[in-house]
């Protein structure tokens, strides 16, 4: 993984309890962000992240798979974990090269318990996690359950920053609460969200002096940054709706990555794999300085 200087870049890994839609949200990610011209499929076996024979035969992930791609200038390093519990060592072993992460839930299923380990991982390291709630279009499809079990299984910081538009099969959408167009009530439980957990915002809210929105999301994601807040989007992978505003949601409220590029080189190899063209490949995840082809470098 080589840093270029100057550039903007997110190391996230997406988590998800089995058949929450993870690699399907992957592909759309990548499909979207143009760095794949035709969609795979975790059914078909032509999923990207999915290279392994047995990933591609029984449409699971088996090991974690790396990803590069812009948006909107911002480069992000994508890091495709397993989602059945028997690869857990493999998720753990990502977290360590991460600085954020997306935590992918199904709209029919809600929080399992794969999804508390994660969480309980994510937040041990402190790890920014925003909550993608897939899968909206199916039938028993419970936005609302899901966010109750969320609040109560996971953390009671878990906001919604979107409005979906529909129900089940008549769900065609999310809107940003952000957005001027936004329902005024849906609009200020997410206001009332923020106040309830700031003294300064709470004031301001009471004192009914207009709202700054640009202030309030400003707030939002400085807190969603720094693992405060975690913010909570909506969409169907499979359709690829939700896909874009997702992607926007990993640019706002996530952080980016530090370090300095001319300094010594520090990092860790988080990951080796064989491939049949190139060999041995060890990925690294780089904390400082820079690494070119032929370099010789020393434990």
């Amino acid at each position: 993984m080589i840093q270029q200087q100057g550039a903007e870049r997110i190391n996230v890994g997406i988590f998800a309890h089995v058949d929450a839609g993870k690699t399907t949200t992957t592909e759309h990610i990548l499909y979207e962000s143009g760095r794949i011209r035709a969609l795979g499929s975790v059914d078909t076996g032509t999923a990207l992240t999915d290279s392994m024979d047995v990933e591609r035969q029984r449409g699971i992930s088996v090991r974690a798979a790396l990803a590069s791609f812009a948006w909107k200038g911002v480069q992000i390093n994508l890091v495709d974990t397993p989602g059945h519990v028997d690869f857990l060592s493999e998720v753990e072993r990502s977290l360590r090269v991460m600085d954020c992460a997306v935590l992918v839930l199904s709209a029919v299923e809600g929080v399992q318990a794969q999804s508390e380990m994660i969480w309980n991982a994510l937040r041990k390291l402190g790890i920014p996690t925003l909550i993608f709630v897939n899968k909206m279009d199916r039938v028993g499809a419970d936005p609302e359950a899901v966010l109750a079990e969320a609040r109560n299984y996971l953390s009671s910081d878990i906001i919604p920053v979107q409005q979906p538009i529909g129900k089940e099969k008549e769900y065609i959408g999310a809107r940003d609460l952000w957005e001027n167009e936004a329902d005024a009530n849906k609009r200020t439980e997410l206001l009332e969200a923020l106040a309830e957990r700031d003294e300064e915002l709470l004031e301001k809210y009471m004192s009914g002096s207009p709202i700054d929105l640009a202030e309030w999301k400003k707030y939002m994601k400085t807190a969603s940054s720094s693992g405060r807040f975690f913010p909570m989007v909506y969409g169907v992978a499979a359709k690829g709706l939700g896909i874009n505003a997702l992607l926007d949601a990993m640019v706002e409220y996530f952080p980016r990555a530090g370090g300095n590029v001319e300094g010594p080189v520090s990092g860790i190899v988080y990951n080796i794999q064989r491939d049949k063209s190139m060999g041995r490949m060890a990925f690294v995840r780089l904390y400082e300085g820079t690494i070119r082809n032929r370099d010789t470098l020393l434990n």
